[in-house]
């Protein structure tokens, strides 16, 4: 019996070693070797890193309003008549008073020296009234109706000169032409739009703030203004203009109160104040305006090219530790500019210090092998 056992016992051994040594050669098993050299094959992503770092950072309200003047007038003639000449034309800055149209005044001029012959008249006959009553020759009657007589003739030729002086079109205020509707030889109606003037000198932008984000905003803070046409990367500052007045209601239908911003008057001559470049804001055109609100010293910048944002709001970067990828969910503050070009705030979610992927970083996945090329 004892040896019926032993030679099952060595058969079984056997038929072991057989079937480990069967799936070694038909590769159903896999050695620690192999797994290393698979491992060692694993192609590393090149990428670039930049280090996060402290420092401060301003808080600001950032918007789009239209530019417009704020005392702007379609000028209207008081008179009826053939346009006989137009003194300005699109572009041209006039003075207050000065003459941009007449309208033909041959009637009304006539009209006026009639008005004179007049008064002259009048005025001979009450100093002949008068004479003849201071010597008791003529009643008071007679002499307070070549008064009255006088002063009707005064009126007239008052009511004439202002019906001649109407036949001039002059400018309500200082500015710059911006509109001519008619043409000489047109006949004009009384009330009909001639044309537009606008002072530039009072450029102002109207925005539409929540009413969460005007809490802090008071007359007289600053808020920078950039036309939104200047083209990206020239350096522009903009115009520093003031927050002229918040308004105290807020509006029921939206839920916004209205803060006006007054620019600078060098803004309507084309510049762009003390740097000096064109492209100044003008009235209908488009703005940025930027209105501080607060600072924070101590926080954690990285470059906004580090950020890859999904449309829910969320926000990571990419941080390189031991050699791999590492995912860091963040949360995203402010952005600002700076010479190594734009930083955004990382108010949590990343240390300063820490090396985030800058470039490579569009197909990087968690946990992937990276290689970090040298800065260029």
């Amino acid at each position: 019996m004892k040896r019926i056992l032993l030679i099952l016992f060595i058969t079984l051994v056997v038929a072991g070693a057989a079937a480990v040594a069967t799936g070694v050669v038909s590769g159903g098993g896999e050695t620690p070797e192999a797994a290393n050299a698979e491992a060692a094959e694993e192609t590393a992503t090149p990428v670039r890193v930049a280090a996060a770092k402290s420092g401060p950072v301003t808080l600001h309200l950032e918007t789009t309003s239209a530019v417009e003047a704020e005392r702007t007038a379609k000028v209207l003639p008081q008179t009826s008549g053939l346009l006989t000449e137009i003194l300005v034309r699109e572009g041209e800055t006039v003075e207050s008073g000065e003459p941009l149209a007449r309208v033909d005044a041959r009637e009304r001029r006539l009209a006026f020296d009639q008005a004179k012959l007049r008064l002259s008249r009048a005025e001979a006959e009450l100093a002949r009234q008068k004479r003849a009553f201071e010597q008791e020759l003529v009643s008071e009657y007679d002499y307070e109706k070549a008064l009255f007589d006088r002063d009707l003739a005064a009126s007239e030729l008052e009511t004439a000169q202002l019906a001649l002086d109407r036949t001039e079109i002059r400018a309500p205020f200082a500015g710059r032409i911006t509109e001519v509707l008619l043409v000489e030889g047109e006949h004009l109606n009384e009330a009909q739009h001639l044309l537009t003037i606008a002072d530039f000198g009072t450029l102002i932008a109207r925005l539409y703030l929540p009413e969460r984000d005007v809490a802090g905003l008071a007359p007289g803070q600053p808020a920078v203004v950039r036309p939104e046409s200047a083209p990206a990367g020239t350096g522009l500052t903009g115009l520093t203009g003031r927050i002229r007045e918040v308004s105290p209601v807020v509006d029921r239908a939206t839920g916004t109160v209205k803060v006006t911003v007054a620019i600078p008057a060098d803004g309507a001559r084309g510049g762009l104040g003390a740097n000096g470049a064109g492209g100044g804001v003008r009235p209908g055109s488009f703005a940025r305006v930027v209105i501080e609100t607060g600072r924070r010293e101590d926080a954690v910048l990285a470059p906004k090219r580090a950020v890859v944002q999904n449309g829910n709001g969320e926000a990571h970067v990419f941080v390189v530790e031991n050699g791999r990828a590492v995912r860091r969910e963040v949360t995203i503050g402010a952005e600002m500019d700076s010479g190594e070009g734009a930083l955004i705030e990382l108010v949590e979610g990343l240390e300063s210090g820490a090396q985030v992927v800058v470039a490579g970083h569009a197909a990087l996945a968690a946990g992937a092998a990276v290689e970090v090329l040298p800065t260029s």
